[in-house]
């Protein structure tokens, strides 16, 4: 007795039928259909932009400066002295860009140089004092120059007083250094002051004869312009998304719901008031947008599938 056998779909248990093509020569066969085979590998994927890499935060980051004193070539901070007078705030002898410099000359310990804004300034942003300096002659390892923060409404020190000489090679002369102090050095981390003063506050026989240009707070700032991240599979590939996962940190002073847990309010993101813009999500297929939606507070988040 012959035994019967069926070629069955293990998925939807369908059986395979004999396709006949006509009824004289009784030909049958069977019609074998083929897909392309596709393989999967796990793999992370970043949204990147074309600007900022996937670094989603904020913006980019630019240089931000304030300009202190160049010598006179441009008007910037107001210089003033008490002392021997030594001070020139103009000289045209040597300049590290421009024509002009100040300069010091054989002066006594006390002379103070004051440079005084036309407002206060707070320093959020910037990381650093910088300065060039010129030793001409007679900078000795005796020598000393003290530069600190002033507020000249109350007539006294913001922060902490450094050394120049801490912060280049005082005894290689005739040659123009850059000396970068970082704020945290002078604990003027976002402090408000109105004023620098640059003392000369001890030396070793003559005092020495220097030139000092371009005088400048430096630091970052982030700006806000919007970007686009996007994510797509490489030519001739797939993409079967398993999890999407976009996080958000941020410092809070969450307050404590029934002392079990912190309190985030739905209509904002992490105690922070709602996006204006928002975040623009959208799924595009074949350059056809199949799925769009705006992230703007945590509710909006709580929405999505999965969330």
């Amino acid at each position: 007795m012959a035994i019967k056998n069926y070629i069955t779909d293990p998925k939807n248990h369908k059986n395979a039928h004999i396709f006949t093509h006509n009824d004289k020569d009784k030909s049958n066969s069977l019609i074998v259909a083929t897909h392309p085979l596709k393989i999967y590998e796990n793999e992370v994927k970043f949204f990147i932009s074309d600007t900022y890499g996937v670094d989603m935060n904020i913006g980019k980051t630019v240089e931000k400066y304030e300009y202190i004193h160049n010598g006179t070539d441009n008007v910037y901070w107001i210089a003033s002295e008490t002392g021997s007078g030594k001070f020139t705030f103009n000289s045209t002898d040597q300049a590290h860009a421009g024509t002009k410099s100040i300069k010091y000359d054989n002066g006594n310990n006390n002379d103070v140089l004051q440079l005084t804004r036309a407002s206060d300034i707070t320093l959020i942003g910037y990381t650093s004092l910088t300065l060039w300096i010129y030793v001409d002659k007679d900078w000795k390892a005796g020598d000393s120059i003290e530069i600190k923060g002033w507020d000249t409404g109350i007539g006294t020190i913001v922060g902490s007083s450094v050394k120049l000489e801490d912060y280049f090679a005082w005894n290689v002369h005739d040659t123009w250094h850059k000396i970068s102090i970082p704020l945290k050095d002078m604990i003027l981390t976002e402090e408000t002051i109105d004023a620098i003063k640059i003392e000369i506050v001890a030396n070793e026989g003559k005092q020495p004869k220097f030139y000092m240009d371009d005088i400048q707070f430096e630091g970052l700032s982030e700006t806000t312009e919007l970007g686009e991240f996007i994510i797509e599979p490489d030519p001739a590939t797939w993409f079967h998304i398993d999890q999407l996962i976009i996080s958000i940190a941020d410092n809070i002073a969450g307050t404590i719901a029934d002392g079990t847990m912190p309190g985030l309010s739905y209509n904002k993101i992490l105690g922070e008031t709602k996006l204006t813009n928002g975040l623009l999500y959208q799924r595009m297929q074949d350059g056809i947008i199949i799925s769009s939606t705006i992230i703007q507070q945590l509710s909006d988040w709580l929405q999505r599938p999965y969330a």
